[in-house]
């Protein structure tokens, strides 16, 4: 009898699979059975990005200005002739 593995993945498109987990399978043809996962309360965006910037601040983080930004992209962008 054939081993058969349970794992949660993530539909990536119409026909791409991202498994939450490696199998230990070589390159071979699979059956697969699709069960849709529903996600239990997804947190809203905002939420999100509220709760980033709480911690943010929570720990003395101080964002970068555009000048420094762009001084260090143009630093960066000069090495790459080296």
């Amino acid at each position: 009898m054939q081993n058969s593995y349970k794992v949660t993945g993530t539909l990536t498109d119409g026909s791409t699979v991202e498994l939450d987990q490696a199998l230990p399978l070589r390159h071979t043809k699979v059956r697969l059975y699709i069960e849709p996962l529903l996600v239990q309360n997804p947190i809203p965006y905002a939420e999100v990005v509220a709760e980033i910037r709480r911690r943010q601040q929570a720990r003395g983080h101080v964002a970068p200005t555009r000048a420094e930004v762009d001084a260090h992209l143009l630093q960066e962008r000069s090495s790459w002739g080296e």
